[in-house]
């Protein structure tokens, strides 16, 4: 892709009406450099007492590609105020470049904490109310298909340059896997009935179908209320 086409999907991603503009256009050289830095290595292999407790304050948005998915919000990845004084709270440190180094890992980490992390049943405050989370909730969290900056087409630089975190979403395409049509792949994860069509094409049907289009919404709630309160079975990739 050339420049121009990354910018205009990233405008087409950052700028939904979902999210707030980041405020987090001064960061420093040194901060920005270290952000880029840990971008382009694996995530650790350890998810830290200080990588738990900044995904405890992840700030979970609503992706508005294709389908749409859960995504961390690259605008304020920790909700309310600048970003990088939340982090350096939250770590409890004074290192900004350390602080930034482990917000990014920590959103590395998120795909693998869905998988490592278990939420029992039941309702949670969330935002002044109440949610209703459940087992089929958990079950397509852990079915959802991550992409990297750089599989979405986007480059950390070019967050940075808009005043965004590079941050990790679900796919909006294929959220569950490889079909486009999702709520096949969500009914496989859930047991519920699909149906074969002579031409081998699977399909649920219209009721179902909107049943699931639902169900997939409320998987950003899901998200949000998985991050907060879920318990790690271990801590280690």
């Amino acid at each position: 892709m050339k420049r121009r086409q990354l910018l205009h999907l990233a405008g087409t991603l950052l700028c939904s009406p979902v999210l707030v503009r980041a405020a987090d256009t001064g960061l420093t050289g040194p901060v920005r450099k270290r952000i880029l830095a840990t971008i382009e290595v694996a995530a650790p292999r350890v998810i830290n007492v200080e990588h738990l407790a900044l995904i405890r304050r992840f700030n979970i948005a609503w992706s508005p590609v294709e389908s749409g998915a859960p995504m961390l919000n690259p605008a304020q990845p920790l909700g309310d105020g600048d970003t990088l004084s939340l982090a350096m709270q939250i770590t409890a440190g004074k290192d900004a470049a350390m602080a930034a180094q482990r917000l990014m890992e920590a959103g590395q980490l998120l795909p693998h904490f869905m998988q490592m992390a278990t939420l029992k049943p039941g309702s949670y405050a969330l935002d002044q109310a109440s949610f209703a989370f459940t087992e089929r909730h958990q079950l397509l969290l852990r079915r959802q298909s991550w992409r990297s900056l750089e599989m979405l087409g986007l480059g950390a630089e070019d967050y940075l340059g808009e005043g965004y975190w590079p941050t990790p979403a679900v796919d909006g395409k294929r959220p569950y896997g490889d079909f486009t049509n999702y709520p096949v792949e969500m009914a496989q994860a859930l047991g519920l009935p699909v149906r074969k069509q002579p031409d081998g094409t699977l399909t649920v049907t219209p009721a179902l179908d909107k049943e699931l289009e639902a169900l997939h919404e409320q998987t950003m709630p899901a998200m949000q209320v998985f991050v907060r309160h879920a318990g790690l079975m271990r801590n280690t990739i």
